[in-house]
């Protein structure tokens, strides 16, 4: 089954950097990879977020 992403230029705020890319959290709570990146824990980077991935995110946790 692949769902084709659907992007958004987002401000995310960088919790991670690891081997994958870098890990930040968009403003409505939601961890997302962002891949490579030269930012640092804690900036503000406008990166591209997967729509889609966080409504498959939200209906897995209905608590969000």
């Amino acid at each position: 089954w692949y769902t084709a992403p659907e992007e958004n230029i987002e401000r995310v705020k960088v919790v991670a950097v690891t081997e994958s890319g870098c890990i930040a959290e968009t403003m409505d709570g939601f961890a997302v990879n962002i891949g490579s990146c030269q930012a640092q824990p804690g900036d503000f980077v406008m990166a591209p977020v997967d729509k889609k991935a966080k409504e498959r995110a939200a209906a897995m946790n209905p608590t969000t």
